[in-house]
């Protein structure tokens, strides 16, 4: 189906403009993998299919039927498969549009909640509205004024038919989140050294090491290698991407570099790593395993 009388809605000061609320489709048939930094708060839904997102510090599973909260500028890759589908809902701020509840009575509560990185399901009228809204951008209806009252829609659902409790977990991210966190795990890349790390934040390396414990409750060092450690098992499963890509992306000078940190992290190297994913060996056992080797050390 098409919009009728195209030339109508292009004349309207409030079609195809930039603005910083709005909805996005990615189809996996045409994009096996998503990257970027974000320039806005997002929630990602899974219509169709399913993707593998690396998020900030976080690696998660998003199957139909879920959302997955994505905020602002995190770095974030996403391995989509073939029949997947997401729609991505962006915005500036957030704003539930109900004197009822804010950010701070949120953030009240993510005291007494324990954060869980899981997608949360989505229910209630909300998968009527992403029909819907799916057809709007196939067809390519891209006015801002439709885009940003379907975001209010959205809040007004999150509202209406999630728990405070769910909505403090989900936006957890955000709520009292000091801006040093926010800037390492920004700055962050795979096997930065500590030194670099602090550099990027504009701190010196004694003070740096100082704030990092405070802030993240163990060694730089520690939290370095589980996030390497991470992105390199997110990257490996990307079978599209040769060896060689793969060790380049993630910023190691050559292949074989690439190999030995494999080799020292997971006792595999990277061809056997991807191997043994592929045969059914998990990334969170993997993630465990390593997690208890370096406690034995």
């Amino acid at each position: 189906m098409a919009l009728f009388d195209p030339p109508e809605h292009l004349s309207c000061h409030h079609y195809a403009t930039q603005a910083n609320i709005g909805w996005i489709l990615v189809d996996g048939s045409e994009q096996q993998l998503y990257q970027g930094e974000t320039e806005y708060h997002s929630v990602l839904f899974c219509i169709q299919g399913s993707a593998r997102l690396a998020s900030g510090d976080e690696l998660c599973e998003l199957h139909a039927g879920q959302m997955k909260f994505i905020p602002r500028g995190f770095s974030v890759h996403a391995a989509l498969s073939r029949d997947c589908m997401l729609l991505s809902a962006y915005f500036d701020i957030i704003d539930f549009l109900c004197d009822k509840i804010s950010l701070q009575q949120l953030k009240e509560l993510k005291e007494t909640i324990p954060y869980n990185p899981d997608p949360l399901e989505v229910r209630g009228a909300i998968p009527s509205m992403l029909a819907t809204l799916k057809v709007y951008l196939e067809d390519k209806a891209l006015c801002a004024y439709l885009h940003e009252l379907k975001v209010k829609e959205l809040f007004w659902n999150l509202r209406a038919y999630y728990s405070r409790e769910e909505l403090a977990a989900f936006l957890s991210p955000v709520l009292g989140v000091s801006k040093f966190h926010s800037e390492v795990v920004n700055a962050f890349t795979c096997n930065i050294r500590v030194a670099d790390l602090a550099e990027r934040v504009y701190m010196a390396t004694s003070t740096f090491y100082k704030q990092f414990r405070e802030e993240f409750g163990e060694s730089p060092e520690q939290w370095i290698r589980t996030q390497s450690n991470k992105q390199i098992l997110f990257l490996i499963q990307d079978y599209d991407q040769t060896i060689g890509e793969i060790a380049a992306r993630l910023s190691f000078g050559s292949p074989s570099s690439f190999s030995r940190y494999c080799a020292q992290n997971f006792g595999y190297s990277p061809t056997a790593l991807r191997k043994a994913l592929k045969n059914g060996v998990t990334s969170e056992e993997l993630l465990q395993a390593d997690h208890k080797e370096v406690e034995t050390r």
